[in-house]
């Protein structure tokens, strides 16, 4: 007996990666999965292929599981009401959605292309969205329930930005406040929806980090798939409690992110701001804000904008 036994789940980008090892660890916890995966090159280039998401489905009936397959492209934002349509078709019901489709363009702000930023855009919040709406569409026709998740992802790079990367940066801020939304917004239909901020091997992270990603240690691997899907798998379960916040996880290190929040108030007893009068009340505010984030070791500190920023603007300025 699973956590999740009688459930059914629909997990995008499920077949490689962090994506298969959700949908593995949801099967065994009991849920039947609909694995959605377009089968393309990570910058979402390349045929549509069924394979990836075959060999999880296949993987996952194997050893007693439920699953089915489906290569839609969540940002086909029709095309997503199919995707729901087919989890239905196949299972009679959904009770769980982990959005976890994305690609990845690297580049900077300077150098980004239109068709980058659409594209990243697209497929990460866009489709995250998609799916979001259409599965709680579907919640909202049939009633209040307890059980629903919504568990989207997001990143350590979107909730404390480092640059080198906006699109990814973007998508993964908006999923965040997404994911809050949708908390706020479902709450009423019995949907809980949480966001994961993750470090673990996939396609992309080997891609940047090389040998410190692809290399599999011998003992613990602080990097495997499978200590993120063990995070979701909780966040899908009866025992979470949670909803609307953001989990970040590093292998064994779970980190709890708080959202924007106000750093100090200023008023000028009803008066109108003057220039001179905002520089001045403002001079004595810090730079930057200090704080950490995760990292792959577990934590670091993080400081909003980075010193490197700050470096590069005197260079300018001081001539």
């Amino acid at each position: 007996m699973g956590y999740l036994d009688g459930k059914v789940a629909i997990v995008t980008g499920g077949g490689r990666g962090i994506g298969r090892a959700h949908a593995l660890k949801l099967s065994r916890e009991g849920a039947a999965v609909l694995v959605n995966d377009l089968g393309a090159a990570i910058d979402g280039e390349g045929a549509v292929s069924s394979g990836p998401a075959a060999e999880v489905a296949e993987e996952i009936i194997a050893a007693g599981g439920r699953a089915a397959i489906d290569t839609t492209d969540v940002s086909d934002w029709d095309g997503v009401g199919g995707l729901v349509e087919a989890a239905l078709d196949a299972f009679g019901r959904l009770d769980i959605v982990v959005n976890n489709a994305m690609i990845a363009r690297f580049c900077t702000i300077d150098q980004v292309t239109r068709d980058d930023w659409e594209r990243t855009i697209a497929v990460g919040l866009n489709g995250t969205a998609a799916v979001c709406h259409w599965a709680s569409a579907h919640w909202r026709k049939q009633g209040p329930e307890a059980g629903r998740r919504i568990i989207n992802t997001s990143s350590a790079v979107g909730l404390t930005p480092m640059g080198n990367n906006p699109m990814y940066v973007a998508v993964k801020a908006g999923v965040a406040a997404l994911t809050i939304a949708c908390a706020v917004e479902l709450a009423d239909l019995g949907v809980r929806a949480n966001a994961l901020a993750p470090v673990a091997r996939t396609r992309v992270s080997e891609f940047v980090a090389g040998p410190l990603m692809s290399q599999i240690p011998e003992g613990f691997d602080r990097m495997a798939p499978d200590h993120v899907a063990t995070l979701g798998a909780f966040l899908a379960s009866p025992l979470c409690r949670f909803t609307g916040r953001v989990f970040g996880v590093v292998g064994d290190d779970v980190t709890i992110f708080e959202g924007w929040s106000a750093e100090r108030h200023l008023d000028n007893d009803e008066k109108p701001w003057t220039v001179e009068a905002l520089a001045a009340v403002l001079r004595d505010v810090p730079l930057q804000q200090d704080g950490w984030t995760q990292a792959i070791k577990g934590k670091q500190p993080h400081f909003t904008p980075p010193h490197a920023a700050l470096e590069q603007l005197a260079a300018v300025e001081n001539g």
